[in-house]
């Protein structure tokens, strides 16, 4: 992994600093290398233009125009369109249009039309498509959707979809939340204007031994009017234990007014899964349910709840 980090820094050095702009591209149909200088371009790569790349490790152009593979890294000065592929970093100075996939990492310095894919991380300037990543998205201005598997970071973005969204003209709330089975949550709620992320921890006072809960989730507003919204959640609770498995997910329906512009509340109810291992802590779960199987080692119902809470945005 230090070797890889080495190639990363030294290729990106080489890109932004080891060559002087050219008044005029080079232009080649087609460049294969190994690793730069050894390559078809030379060691006057970084002033060519290519329809096509193939990079066996990693490569080193100005422009890109159809097709760009890297088993390892793609460093492209200025601008890219088509598809770049690369096995680990693929790197556009400037605008890229097209399909981006990288297996850990990417990044375009200004736009990027189309989709950015990534195994680790997305970095961007504006993105008008979709930027996906397994952990984190950054970018300035986002004209589609952001979806990451922890945390989306940009300046605006109305669909970000991750468990964190950290937009800078969106919103951010700390929610107290309770529900059906005696849990109550304090939540960080984070998003844009449509979609939002969910993340909280709290106690469950029927629980017994094991009271405290986390959850997770997403969701997506409707918006009414300024003041008035209807929430869609989709939440996973899960009961901390080393013993046994506790449960539910569902599916949350609620009605939020805003009495201020800081202050919500909502409430509304949701439709359930419930699972547990523990058939001796009854006192938790719901009487009634649409389905229920129930026997010595496990209980398992789908039941219709609710929710209600207050949010502070910020």
């Amino acid at each position: 992994m230090g070797k890889t980090v080495l190639i990363l820094i030294l290729c990106t050095v080489i890109c932004t600093g080891g060559f002087s702009q050219t008044g005029e591209s080079k232009q080649r149909g087609f460049q294969f290398s190994f690793i730069y200088p050894v390559s078809t371009n030379g060691i006057s790569a970084p002033e060519y233009t290519n329809t096509v790349s193939f990079n066996m490790l990693t490569g080193i152009s100005e422009n890109e125009k159809a097709f760009t593979f890297g088993g390892l890294v793609n460093i492209i000065r200025r601008d890219a369109y088509g598809l770049q592929f690369a096995g680990l970093y693929n790197h556009i100075g400037n605008n890229g249009k097209g399909l981006l996939f990288s297996g850990l990492a990417s990044y375009a310095g200004k736009n990027y039309t189309g989709l950015q894919f990534s195994g680790l991380a997305n970095i961007s300037g504006d993105i008008s498509g979709l930027q996906f990543a397994g952990l984190v998205n950054i970018a300035k201005d986002v004209k589609g959707v952001q979806f990451a598997g922890l945390v989306n970071v940009a300046d605006n973005s109305d669909y970000p979809i991750g468990i964190v969204n950290l937009i800078k003209n969106g919103e951010k709330g700390i929610a107290v939340t309770y529900n059906e089975t005696g849990s109550m949550l304090l939540s960080f709620r984070s998003g844009g204007r449509v979609t939002y992320g969910i993340i909280g921890y709290g106690y469950n006072h029927r629980a017994g031994k094991k009271s405290w809960v986390v959850e997770g989730g997403l969701g997506m507003h409707i918006n009414c009017s300024p003041h008035f919204r209807i929430n869609n959640e989709i939440k996973t609770e899960n009961l901390i234990s080393s013993e046994n498995t506790t449960f539910k997910t569902g599916y949350h329906l609620s009605a939020a007014y805003k009495f201020i512009p800081q202050i919500e509340v909502f409430a509304g109810p949701d439709i359930s899964y419930l699972y547990s291992n523990d058939t001796d802590n009854a006192a938790m779960f719901p009487r009634r349910a649409l389905w229920k199987k129930h026997d010595s080692s496990e209980l398992q119902q789908i039941y219709i709840g609710y929710q209600l809470g207050i949010m502070y945005l910020f």
